[in-house]
């Protein structure tokens, strides 16, 4: 028979979760995204500072003056880094209280108000260390401290309830909140006065609130947020007068993992339960996953699951969840869903996991921070920067690759037939850098054991004048038949396009 062209394409994300024969979309990645339904690699990330005295619980991201400040919170310290657009760290501050206690229970809520009556006004952080990494109900109450955002002296403690959950700005106002569905808030405009008149507090649910986000306002621009309880999503509305804030139970049978697992994209709200993955568009909807639900839920650390945590990747439409994965105590790997292809995948994290990240809108690079320590202290990293690993002067490759659905006659809908296949030849199509390889990977049946070729260069397009360079020959037959495509070299980056293998029918064996 002769040899027939083969278009070499999955659906897009990668199925962890049932068989792999079962399905048509990919079945391994690593460090790989998708985009117009096609893989690519993922981008590069560069240290920004290997300064950071502890293991960050907690992020901050705050711009001014062409200047990005960033404040991360550990068991013992809140340190502050200005860095300016080329990613240099211009300045670093001990930001920490004076007297403040250690404890490694701390995990960090950041935000952001204006002060406009205090004695120094301006844009002032707000940092609540709840003592609630290891258990997500804890009911120890911690206080809200708060310094101007760009100064460099320590924090001071604000007058602020103590709570056990976090802090909010729904600005003019701030509200904290915490046990017995708990929150108070401030008098506008002033983030230091709670006694005055217009500030106020509210127990909103019987459970703990442990999470909250500014909603879009209400009508004439009305502050508005969410609440995140143990059990119920609550939504707080302007109403003036007395009561200053309505509050209305959403959904009253509803679930959150981790309080560092919500994040919004777009006006719509993201988190994950402790069973499946929600969202909220003025409803409360389960986000589908067939994916990888079964590959997080089951093998998630669930005694770190306040490490959970979340952020966003907008310039290719991605939500992050970094988790602490098996025996692991901090997040070695990532769930992550495509909002813009509508597609699940996952990766490994890079040096041992990450602690906390944070996209920062102006300087348009997420920040993450590193659990690995390095003579002494932690990395801050700057991620989807190039396509390399760049830890000062050292530069090292990132390992990156995909692995097809089966080519199977068996699974052809159209005319399935009990015949193996042969490739012959492949022609890559790529948008890449340096050279890549590929792999023919298989089995007999679908329990057979796998086997698989050795690697075959893909030369990279810019080093290759002769036409027999531009493919790569094989002479191998599965009767289900994979590829898998590599890129691990310094440089290296590749998007793929329409590859095409060449293959015949062979026998019909079902034997191993």
């Amino acid at each position: 028979m002769a040899i027939t062209p083969y278009i070499i394409k999955s659906l897009p994300g990668i199925k962890r979760d049932g068989t792999r024969f079962e399905n048509g979309f990919y079945v391994d990645g690593q460090w790989c995204r998708f985009q117009r339904g096609l893989p690519r690699k993922m981008w590069g990330y560069r240290r920004l500072t290997n300064e950071l005295s502890e293991i960050s619980r907690g992020l901050s991201a705050y711009n001014q003056n062409g200047l990005l400040y960033i404040a991360s919170g550990g068991a013992s310290f809140i340190e502050q880094f200005s860095v300016n657009p080329n990613g240099v760290i211009t300045s670093v501050s001990d930001r920490t209280p004076s007297g403040f206690a250690t404890d490694p229970l701390h995990l960090w809520t950041f935000d952001t108000s204006f002060d406009s009556v205090g004695v120094s006004p301006g844009a002032y952080l707000l940092a609540h260390p709840g003592k609630n990494l290891a258990e997500i109900d804890s009911d120890a109450t911690s206080d809200l401290y708060w310094g101007l955002v760009n100064d460099t002296t320590a924090l001071t403690t604000n007058s602020a309830p103590a709570v056990s959950g976090g802090v909010v700005s729904l600005y003019p106002y701030v509200f904290v909140f915490g046990s017995d569905g708990f929150v108070a808030w401030s008098v506008p405009n002033n983030p230091n006065d709670w006694s005055s008149t217009g500030a106020g507090e509210a127990y909103i649910t019987s459970q703990k609130v442990v999470a909250a986000l500014p909603l879009r306002a209400g009508p004439g621009n009305a502050p508005a947020g969410l609440f995140w309880s143990l059990d119920s999503l609550i939504r707080c509305t302007f109403v003036g007068g007395d009561p200053v804030f309505q509050f209305d139970t959403i959904s009253a049978q509803t679930s959150i993992l981790s309080s560092q697992g919500v994040i919004e994209y777009d006006g719509i709200f993201y988190w994950c339960g402790v069973d499946r993955f929600l969202q909220f568009n003025g409803v409360v909807r389960e986000i589908p996953n067939q994916l990888n639900q079964n590959w997080f839920f089951d093998n998630l650390n669930y005694a770190q699951r306040q490490k959970v945590f979340a952020y966003k990747v907008p310039r290719f439409g991605e939500i992050w969840w970094c988790y602490p994965r098996g025996n692991a105590t901090e997040c070695t790997h990532a769930v992550i869903y495509n909002i813009r292809e509508n597609t699940w995948y996952d990766t490994e994290l890079p040096n041992d996991g990450r602690s906390a990240g944070k996209f920062a809108t102006v300087y348009q690079y997420p920040i993450l921070t590193g659990v690995k320590e390095d003579n002494g202290s932690y990395k801050l990293w700057q991620h989807e920067f190039g396509v390399d690993e760049i830890d000062g002067t050292i530069v090292n490759s990132i390992p990156s690759y995909f692995q097809t659905a089966d080519i199977s006659f068996v699974a052809d809908q159209q005319q399935p037939r009990n015949r193996a296949l042969r490739c012959a030849m492949i022609e890559p199509d790529f948008v890449q850098v340096k050279d890549m390889t590929v792999q023919i990977t298989g089995r007999a049946n679908a329990r057979a054991p796998e086997v698989t070729t050795d690697e075959l260069v893909i030369r990279d397009p810019a080093q290759t004048d002769q036409p027999y360079q531009q493919v790569v020959f094989f002479k191998e037959t599965r009767r289900e038949m994979r590829f898998i495509f590599k890129s691990n070299q310094v440089g290296g980056d590749y998007q793929m396009g329409q590859c095409i293998a060449h293959i015949e029918v062979s026998d019909g064996t079902v034997l191993g």
